[in-house]
């Protein structure tokens, strides 16, 4: 039996489309700072992260994690954290190109 091994393919026939957005959401997310990703967590995503588990201040990574998870659970999209972007003059839309 032979196997044949598609290079556009990721796991399980998807293609790669999603990795390579992953990546650029990665750059992107370098790009904000503290305040931003605070801003984006209360006016995207809809939750205000001030006082998370009882702590007086929040780490940036700590931030990017609650953002990362709701990326994952598909409560936030790529599209989304863009317009932010775009919006708040993180990044010009020449960036995405």
């Amino acid at each position: 039996m032979a196997v044949t091994i598609r290079d556009n393919m990721g796991l399980f026939g998807k293609t790669k489309q999603k990795d390579k957005m992953i990546e650029q959401l990665k750059v992107l997310l370098d790009r904000f700072e503290f305040v931003d990703l605070l801003n984006l967590s209360s006016e995207v995503i809809g939750k205000k992260l001030d006082d998370v588990n009882g702590k007086e201040r929040l780490e940036r990574i700590e931030i990017l994690d609650f953002i990362w998870g709701n990326y994952l659970k598909g409560s936030i999209n790529f599209s989304q954290i863009k317009d932010f972007a775009i919006k708040r003059n993180i990044v010009t839309e020449a960036f995405f190109d």
